[in-house]
């Protein structure tokens, strides 16, 4: 999914859907979450931009502008040092469904079974990565450090 569309930046840039999308529930806000995720990346020298349309927030990194002119022209995809730009796409909104329960808090000693899901304001995000998070290393790490920052207690 191209968190920058061609509407908003022109006919010259790629419109297809590129990346690895991982969709994520959770009751951290927007404003938590992309503050941490803002900090921590900073760490590996990667700038930002962040937007917003109709009733969604988007953060999307790249590492200098090279880079992000080449995911312009060629979507999401990995660089010679296996680095490559991601983006975060984020809204509030309801949870109503079923899920059937594999593992719960690390314990898997039970039969499956399904559960009901209701909640009326629950934040969801889609992490999009240039590649899958078992072939790349980095693809890998973000994914991680992402996970931990819902994990995180305020």
């Amino acid at each position: 999914m191209e968190l920058l569309d061609a509407n908003s930046l022109g006919d010259k840039y790629m419109t297809e859907w590129t990346g690895v999308m991982y969709g994520f529930y959770t009751n951290k806000s927007i404003d938590d979450v992309f503050s941490s995720l803002i900090k921590k990346i900073a760490s590996i020298n990667y700038k930002y931009n962040r937007d917003s349309f109709r009733d969604e927030e988007f953060l999307f990194f790249y590492k200098n502008d090279e880079m992000q002119d080449y995911h312009l022209e060629n979507g999401y995809n990995l660089d010679i040092n296996g680095e490559g730009c991601f983006g975060i796409e984020a809204k509030n909104t309801t949870l109503n469904g079923i899920a059937t329960l594999f593992e719960f808090d690390n314990d898997s000693d039970f039969e499956p079974y399904d559960i009901n899901l209701h909640f009326d304001n629950v934040f969801y995000y889609v992490l999009v990565l240039p590649e899958l998070i078992e072939n790349s290393l980095f693809c890998q790490n973000i994914h991680n450090l992402f996970i931990n920052i819902l994990h995180e207690k305020k």
